[in-house]
């Protein structure tokens, strides 16, 4: 599901916070003008590729990354519980980053 598009953006940089669980990732939206996005409680994140960037979006249905992710907190995984897998998508609609997060904030 696509939760913010921002089409033909260029990465710039990420950072992880470790005392916030914080993970940041700064771009260039296609107007040049600097945006960012910042995950909070995080458990996991990955990069894949070094493409234009297209959209945030999280998973539907729970991959192994996001299994794997909860497993290094949980002995068996709830049901229920507050983690999304959010993926940060590319020109070509294939994970740019993939960040196991309670929440994200999308600043301008």
């Amino acid at each position: 599901m696509k939760l913010v598009e921002f089409f033909d953006s260029e990465f710039l940089s990420q950072e992880f916070l470790c005392q916030d669980e914080t993970f940041v990732v700064h771009f260039l939206l296609w107007n040049n003008k600097p945006a960012k996005i910042v995950f909070d409680g995080v458990v996991g994140f990955c990069v894949f590729s070094n493409n234009a960037l297209a959209g945030l979006r999280y998973e539907v249905s729970p991959s192994e990354f996001f299994h794997n992710a909860l497993s290094s907190l949980y002995e068996t995984i709830p049901e229920q519980h507050a983690y999304k897998c959010y993926d940060i998508i590319d020109v070509d609609d294939m994970p740019f980053i993939k960040v196991v997060a309670k929440g994200y904030k999308f600043f301008k």
